[in-house]
């Protein structure tokens, strides 16, 4: 009862701006702070795990959300809010994939009612991205990592850093599973990426050990040594950049 309360609190702040002109009109809950603050929490929470980076799946484990085909809604602002508070069921999980699981409610994160409104905000403006400038620059980021100019991607990412040295179009956590993402088939592409969240995150060690596992697929020694070394400078307890150290050192 309580839980039912809260989610019908939930729907009644957004309603005005939806009756203004049909199913793209922005509620007053989709304000650009709260698309910021649902990017961070879906990039860097349990959703990017099944919907990819940016919600742009590919069709392993949950549904594209930058589409416009809607499994559990009609993708309206309270059938976001909706699915998204309560779960999916593993029966009622109707995506065709190659291993179909629910989707537990909030998606097993504990989230805060403001923090669950940034995250609904968010999920609402991934299939409407001409609706947000920060969602629209993240769909054409990750198109161009996937399409082979992974180059071209990183330009974009620096540009619109110089111009707003507070903005990211992704967080660490988003560029790093991309870049995971291409590391099989395009190596290269991946190390761009990889290379580009080092200069985003210079102090991060995990970025460090990314680039070094590129480096390696690539089969430069020397950076992948280096990089696996500076991985550790950061973070002696990564055991992982240990093991590839003695590896890549042959001891």
């Amino acid at each position: 009862m309580m839980a039912a309360l809260l989610l019908a609190s939930l729907h009644l702040s957004h309603r005005t701006a939806v009756a203004q002109s049909g199913p793209d009109a922005v509620p007053d809950s989709v304000t650009p702070e709260r698309v910021a603050a649902g990017s961070e929490i879906f990039n860097n929470g349990t959703c990017v795990a099944c919907h990819a980076v940016a919600g742009m799946g590919v069709g392993r484990w949950a549904p594209n959300l930058s589409d416009r085909e809607w499994l559990h809604s009609e993708g309206d602002y309270d059938g976001i809010m909706h699915t998204i508070f309560w779960g999916v069921e593993k029966d009622q999980f109707k995506a065709v994939t190659p291993r179909r699981f629910q989707m537990n409610p909030q998606g097993g994160m504990q989230l805060t009612p403001e923090q669950l409104k940034a995250l609904v905000a968010y999920v609402w403006t991934i299939s409407r991205p001409s609706t947000n400038s920060l969602v629209a620059a993240q769909q054409q980021f990750v198109t161009l990592a996937r399409s082979g100019k992974a180059a071209d991607a990183a330009a974009m990412f620096e540009a619109a850093r110089k111009k707003d040295p507070d903005l990211l179009l992704l967080a660490e956590n988003a560029l790093n599973r991309l870049g995971y993402e291409l590391l099989p088939d395009a190596p290269k592409d991946a190390l761009a990426l990889f290379q580009l969240n080092a200069r985003a995150h210079p102090d991060s060690w995990n970025v460090y050990d990314s680039l070094g596992e590129a480096e390696a697929a690539l089969g430069n020694k020397a950076e992948a040594v280096r990089n696996y070394q500076q991985s550790l400078k950061l973070n002696p307890k990564n055991d992982n950049a240990a093991k590839k150290l003695k590896e890549l050192q042959g001891s």
